[in-house]
């Protein structure tokens, strides 16, 4: 409960603002500067609520409706919330619903209250009588009380009436403790309340207190309760960095909850006032804004006391900046010289940086012949590199090409010499015929003996072995020239197959598909056949047999 006498306590106290609370100073900056979006969910809200009360036909859901509003309205704006408190209470005679009777003249008394009318909303909270008063509202019943009570006593804040109206608000907060259930939201709060007002125990009260906040939202009105009872107990204490937190808290959830009937931004605004000039820009926009939430809410009282605080913050914010102003004067004087200082050197200088000027333009024109040079020669030794670079690349290419042929020559050689030893033994063969007269048997031996199998594999393989050392990318480039569907996989990658035997001829420019057969020991009809089926694979046609002669160029012999 925001009270007039705890805000003066807090002006006689002195709390310096601790480091510590810097980030929570600034988060309460960027929620004040997002004010217009929790004001914008609040307006619909309530838009809603309107366009709900508008199509309800039953009147029992009318006055729920009603009673909404009323609660959107109670902190929000004054006289909204009178004016639905006054239909909800006139529906209620129509429809002598005793229990939404009762409800809206405790809401009247509640708001008239907050207007200052004190007398008036005790006389309307009479006209009930206690014990008429349904069961479900002797706790808002007596805490009505209590409100006006409170509100009273803060505002004679005297030694004869203040006493006397704390006391009836003591009698009636226990009162309506004796009807609060645990199942009440407000339950925990209150049993602070208790503690601070009837059975005090600060330890305890602060106990209940903290409970709200660790089980409620931030942007709801409980919250804000607790924060700034919480903040009331440490300032009682004498415990600064704790009250200026929860101070700082309580004004979030005042702003976050569009709360305009609030103390905390007030209540803040003059704690930082008493820190001095650190915090007394800050000090004189948060009086600021609570002026505004006041004139919003339409609150006469809260006005008033607003008034009697902010001449004295604007009185000091002003001569502050007066003084900052002679300050920012003298400042601009002692500039002014130095400026004047500052040209007379620059002009110095600029005579000196002319003289300077013609020396540099020749030492630039110098260096830039000499950067040309030594361009010239950068560029020289890239040319030299280069080529030295393509010189260790071709005698690479050279010694791998040395290699290559001392491999074939290795090939041949022992091919030849294979088939030199063959030759001998048909020549002993012979001779052995010969001398045993068996001149017809040989005849015949030599006409129907051909090249063995064997020895056309042996053959087969070494060719193989010999091209793909030659031509190594054969394979893939020839496949390179076929259609995706059609390329050659091989069983190993060290043996053609006779299509590719067949090409790689080519490549090596056997064209005779004759020739071609004679050397892979098959027909030329079986040559001519392979020939035509992989031609109608190819990609190009046209150009296939001149684009197999062209395979595998990069090798240098």
């Amino acid at each position: 409960m925001k009270r007039f006498a705890f805000l003066l306590i807090i002006i006689t106290v002195v709390m310096p603002i601790k480091a510590d609370n810097n980030l929570l100073l600034e988060k309460l900056d960027s929620v004040i500067s997002n004010k217009t979006q929790y004001m914008k969910a609040k307006e619909e809200r309530i838009a809603f609520l309107k366009g709900k009360l508008s199509q309800e036909s039953m009147p029992e859901d009318k006055m729920h409706t009603l009673e909404e509003l009323y609660n959107e309205y109670y902190v929000f704006q004054f006289d909204s919330a009178m004016a639905y408190a006054n239909r909800g209470e006139a529906l209620a005679k129509d429809l002598k619903n005793a229990y939404y009777v009762q409800l809206f003249t405790i809401y009247k008394s509640e708001i008239m209250a907050i207007g200052g009318l004190y007398n008036e909303a005790v006389e309307n909270l009479n006209g009930l009588h206690t014990e008429k008063v349904n069961t479900k509202l002797l706790f808002k019943y007596h805490l009505a009380f209590f409100t006006i009570y409170t509100y009273w006593a803060d505002y004679c804040h005297d030694q004869v009436f203040a006493p006397l109206y704390r006391d009836k608000a003591r009698n009636s907060l226990k009162m309506a403790l004796e009807n609060i259930h645990a199942d009440n939201p407000l339950y925990e709060y209150y049993q602070g309340e208790r503690h601070v007002y009837i059975e005090p125990d600060s330890k305890r009260a602060k106990m209940h207190y903290q409970n709200v906040l660790n089980h409620t939202d931030e942007s709801l009105r409980p919250y804000a309760m607790a924060a700034f009872a919480l903040a009331g107990s440490y300032s009682v204490e004498g415990i600064n960095k704790q009250y200026e937190e929860y101070a700082i808290k309580a004004a979030i959830a005042d702003v976050k909850g569009c709360t305009m009937e609030n103390m905390a931004l007030q209540s803040l605004a003059m704690h930082l006032f008493q820190q001095g000039k650190a915090q007394l820009e800050r000090a004189e926009r948060y009086i600021n804004i609570s002026m505004e939430d006041a004139k919003f809410y339409n609150n006469r009282l809260r006005i008033i006391e607003i008034s009697r605080i902010l001449p004295q913050i604007m009185s000091t914010y002003q001569t502050t900046m007066k003084k900052q102003n002679r300050n920012l004067r003298s400042s601009i004087l002692f500039i002014s010289l130095l400026v004047i200082g500052l040209v007379l050197g620059a002009y110095y200088i600029y005579r000196q940086n002319k003289k300077l000027a013609s020396r540099r333009r020749e030492l630039a024109k110098n260096n830039q012949q000499l950067k040309n040079l030594n361009q010239q020669l950068a560029d020289s030794n890239n040319h030299q590199a280069n080529l030295n670079e393509q010189l260790k690349e071709l005698n690479k290419k050279l010694i791998d090409t040395n290699k290559r042929r001392e491999g074939l020559a290795s090939i041949y050689i022992d091919l030849c010499a294979k088939y030199i030893d063959k030759l001998g033994k048909y020549q002993t063969l012979v001779k052995r015929k010969i001398k045993a007269n068996q001149v017809q048997e040989l005849l015949s031996t030599m006409s129907s003996t051909r090249i063995s199998e064997e020895d056309a594999a042996i053959f087969l393989n070494r060719f193989d072995k010999a091209f793909l050392e030659l031509y190594p990318t054969f394979v893939d480039e020839f496949n390179s020239l076929l259609k995706d569907d059609a390329h050659i996989v091989t069983k190993s990658p060290h043996v053609l197959n006779t299509e590719l035997r067949t090409f790689a001829l080519i490549r090596l420019g056997v064209k005779n598909t004759a020739d071609i057969a004679g050397l892979l020991f098959l027909s030329p009809q079986t040559i001519y056949n392979c020939r035509s089926v992989i031609k109608n694979k190819a990609v190009n046609k046209d150009t296939f047999d001149a684009d197999v002669q062209k395979l595998c160029t990069v090798i240098i012999l």
